[in-house]
């Protein structure tokens, strides 16, 4: 009887050892992914015209993830996780800091659609940058 009850208790410390691990694990892959979508706000251009053309980069990553994900019946991909995994996986490798930049100052429902209003996402993106950089 102390045998089978000894054993219950090491079973029992195992599977709570093991979900401790699992659960830092998983957090600790939330604070990575956190860290690289954070906006370097100095590697934005400070003129409307140069983040027009970064907007028209974003959209073109957009939508190609959109292709490739198949996701062709709706504008706002912000609900399809393929499309905004894709996007964002693409966007954290670029090696192009502006649009990385960019990409992540967006607002998450101007970030993933289509028909967004270009004048506006990058008035907004503006307007944070210059009240994060002063």
């Amino acid at each position: 009887m102390a045998q089978s009850a000894a054993r219950m208790e090491v079973a029992m410390r195992r599977k709570f050892i093991g979900g401790c691990v699992a659960a830092a694990l998983a957090f600790g892959g939330i604070g990575v992914a956190q860290a690289a979508d954070s906006v370097d706000w100095s590697a934005l251009p400070d003129d409307e015209a140069a983040l027009a053309q970064i907007d028209t980069q974003q959209e073109r990553a957009l939508r190609q993830a959109v292709r490739h994900c198949n996701d062709l019946h709706r504008s706002n991909h912000q609900a399809n996780a393929c499309v905004f995994t894709d996007v964002d996986r693409n966007m954290r490798q670029s090696s192009d800091a502006a649009l990385r930049a960019y990409h992540f100052a967006l607002p998450r429902s101007m970030r993933y659609s289509e028909n967004r209003n270009t004048g506006l996402a990058v008035k907004q993106v503006l307007e944070k940058r210059q009240s994060a950089v002063n």
